[in-house]
C-alpha cells in the first residue's frame, strides 16, 4: 500500500508491501522482526490477557476486546521506545520499495533538516498495521488508536517514568 507522508515542504512516499521486508534486509543485513519484538510483546501480552480472560477461547471478538486503551497505549510507549535508527532503517525501506532511484539512507535522510518522529511513528504504524493485518481487523484496530487521546499517552508515559 503506497501512503504520502510530508517531511517539511516535501512529500514521500512509501510502500508498506511486502517488498519493504527484503529491502530492509538486504540493506541492513537482518530481519525486521528482532527490531520490532518490543511491539510483538505487547501484542503477546494482550494476547495471554486474552486467554486468561477468555477461558482460553482465542477468536475475533476476543481479541478486539483485549484492545483496550492501555494495550494500545503500551505499544505505543513499545514503538516510542525503538531506538530512532531503527525508525529510521523502517522509513527508508518503505521510501525505497516506493522508489527504486531513492540514494543510500546516509545520503537519503541529509536531505531533511527536520525528522518529525511525531509525524513519523504514527505514518509508520498505520502502514505496518494496514499491510500485515486483515483490512477489517486494520480499520478496527487503528479506529481505537485514533480514539486515543493525547493526554491519555502522556499520562501512561508519565506513570511508566515513575514506575520504571
Amino acid at each position: 500500500m503506497i501512503r504520502e507522508v510530508t517531511i517539511e515542504d516535501k512529500t514521500v512516499e512509501i510502500n508498506s508491501s511486502a517488498g519493504w521486508l527484503y529491502k530492509y534486509r538486504s540493506r541492513f543485513g537482518h530481519d525486521i522482526l528482532p527490531d520490532l519484538m518490543p511491539i510483538l510483546e505487547s501484542v503477546l501480552a494482550a494476547g495471554a490477557s486474552v486467554l486468561q480472560e477468555s477461558g482460553g477461547e482465542i477468536n475475533e471478538q476476543t481479541i478486539m476486546a483485549a484492545l483496550d486503551n492501555d494495550a494500545l497505549v503500551d505499544a505505543f510507549i513499545k514503538v516510542s521506545g525503538m531506538e530512532t535508527l531503527t525508525v529510521l532503517n523502517i522509513f527508508w525501506a518503505m521510501a525505497a520499495n516506493a522508489d527504486k532511484s531513492i540514494a543510500s539512507p546516509e545520503e537519503y535522510f541529509n536531505q531533511f533538516d527536520v525528522f518529525p518522529m511525531d509525524v513519523i511513528v504514527p505514518a509508520l504504524f498505520t502502514a505496518v498495521v494496514e499491510s500485515s493485518v486483515s483490512s477489517k481487523n486494520a480499520e478496527r484496530l487503528l479506529t481505537k488508536i485514533r480514539e486515543l487521546s493525547p493526554s491519555d499517552w502522556t499520562q501512561s508515559r508519565s506513570q511508566e517514568s515513575i514506575e520504571g
